[in-house]
């Protein structure tokens, strides 16, 4: 089983991961892999960022194992937690872990500053400020960089890295996420790639590892925050950081003499103060941002790519490397599907635009309709879709995992590069004009026979329905939507 494992370091990381999974909800296929392994690292663990990809992740793996079939385009891709690959063992769907030594404890602690001797604690003054020999790391590394690359040096000593070593096969991938504008992203990339081409007994597989195709995306700033009480965070600091981290990449990751991953993707934007300030922990809780969705994109392109464009040398270098920028087809504040580049609105368009159908249905319409006598698609046939015979736990999973969805469409929506594409607030007879600047198509027969909008999606989901009535309720159910839907962009929309 080809596996693709998507290491999210940090807060960044994390909101790309969120992008990710909204893809592949959406049904965007992810090519030359069976499971997709989220590793997030991320030494504040209570980041609010974390929080709610872990919680998303954990939704889209239940709707998939008990909705998924060959018959749906939705929810197809398979996440894995690292915990279940392996033989045996303690099954979890843990998809965020831990670096030993860092809660709890301030960072001179965590370097055993107290037992140096007095040459060595004044070597140490040089390399880290006051502020940096004190800072509490419970809640990351607060745009430090140089802390996190002491702290994060200890991946290849930590259990998930072991665990993961040990799941790696040959045909498997590695894909980094991080921003290089804070602390904890900046650092952990390199080390990560580090102990990934530099692997070497008693790490398992080694050999596999070392080469491994890779590929990264650094995130460059996008946005900036308010300058609060409290925030140690300065944005005015981000620039200068990016330019010191590129420096170091360009001499230890893409140098001729490195080759170290094998597509590199860079992506950012103008900063511009729209964020609430916040050190980490709950607070952090940043709006999703077209960037990230962007950066989620990378990950899509990355498994694209053919083996054969991949290789890796004998010396652990990659033989041909590639390195991508992400461009729109035309220059907006307000991106819509049309502003997109053709490759991105073929990859993007339709996806989303089946999806959020689904998802405008099952929030608005579902308990309606599907009472109904009248409605065959929910009451007809041996697996019959109504609230009563569908799992309640199951319809919940669904209706928390479309709360994320519309809030990540609504946050995308209101950044300071707006990606609008979407009109969540459609629904019954306008559902099918949910495309922002793309109304669906109208006809004078349509409007007189009152079989437009919500009246025609329900005419297709009946004329679809006797022909997945094999499924169990709950694959029976995505399938039945993702086969109208795909039904109605082609027919009723002008995509």
């Amino acid at each position: 089983m080809a596996k693709l494992f998507l290491f999210a370091i940090g807060g960044t990381g994390s909101r790309v991961v969120k992008a990710f999974t909204m893809l592949m909800a959406a049904g965007v296929e992810i090519k030359n892999t069976d499971a997709i392994v989220p590793v997030i690292i991320d030494p504040d663990t209570s980041n609010g960022d974390l929080t709610r990809t872990v919680d998303l992740l954990k939704t889209y793996k239940a709707i998939r194992e008990n909705g998924a079939s060959g018959n749906s385009d939705f929810f197809k891709t398979m996440i894995s937690s690292l915990d279940e690959l392996g033989d045996g063992g303690f099954l979890s769907d843990n998809f965020k872990f831990d670096i030993d030594g860092v809660k709890e404890q301030q960072f001179k602690e965590f370097i055993g500053y107290s037992e140096l001797d007095r040459n060595n604690k004044a070597f140490a003054s040089l390399l880290f400020s006051t502020a940096n020999l004190n800072a509490d790391m419970e809640v990351g590394f607060k745009g430090n960089p140089n802390i996190g690359s002491v702290v994060l040096n200890k991946f290849k000593e930590a259990p998930f890295f072991r665990k993961f070593a040990s799941s790696f096969e040959e045909q498997d991938r590695v894909f980094i996420i991080g921003s290089i504008f804070g602390g904890t992203g900046a650092a952990g990339f390199p080390l990560l790639v580090k102990n990934i081409r530099d692997a070497a007994p008693p790490i398992p597989r080694h050999f596999y590892l070392q080469r491994a195709k890779v590929g990264a995306v650094v995130v460059l700033p996008y946005f900036g925050v308010d300058k609060v009480s409290g925030v140690t965070i300065d944005s005015n600091a981000f620039i200068t950081k990016t330019k010191a981290a590129l420096s170091y990449y360009a001499r230890n990751i893409t140098a001729e003499s490195n080759r170290a991953v094998n597509a590199l993707y860079y992506i950012g934007d103008k900063v511009t103060n729209d964020q609430k300030g916040a050190d980490g922990a709950s607070e952090q809780r940043n709006k999703a941002h077209f960037i990230e969705l962007a950066a989620a994109l990378s990950i899509v392109d990355f498994m694209a790519l053919e083996d054969n464009k991949l290789q890796v040398s004998d010396d652990r270098k990659a033989v041909n490397p590639k390195y991508f920028e992400f461009g729109l087809g035309k220059e907006t504040m307000n991106i819509t599907f049309p502003d997109l580049s053709r490759q991105t609105y073929d990859l993007l368009a339709k996806p989303l635009t089946r999806f959020s159908l689904f998802r405008s249905f099952m929030d608005n319409h579902y308990e309606e309709f599907s009472r109904k006598k009248g409605e065959a698609w929910a009451n007809h046939g041996n697996n019959k879709l109504t609230p009563e015979e569908l799992d309640g736990r199951y319809r919940g999973a669904i209706t928390v995992f479309n709360r994320h969805y519309t809030e990540w469409l609504n946050e995308m929506a209101y950044s300071n590069v707006a990606f609008s594409a979407i009109d969540t607030g459609k629904n019954g007879k306008d559902i099918y004009n949910l495309i922002n600047g793309m109304p669906g198509k109208t006809s004078f027969m349509k409007r007189m026979l009152d079989a437009a909008g919500i009246n025609n999606f329900l005419k297709v989901l009946s004329k679809l329905e006797p022909e997945l009535d094999h499924l169990s309720k709950p694959r029976k159910l995505l399938a039945l939507f993702s086969a109208a839907t795909a039904a109605i962009v082609n027919e009723e929309l002008n995509l």
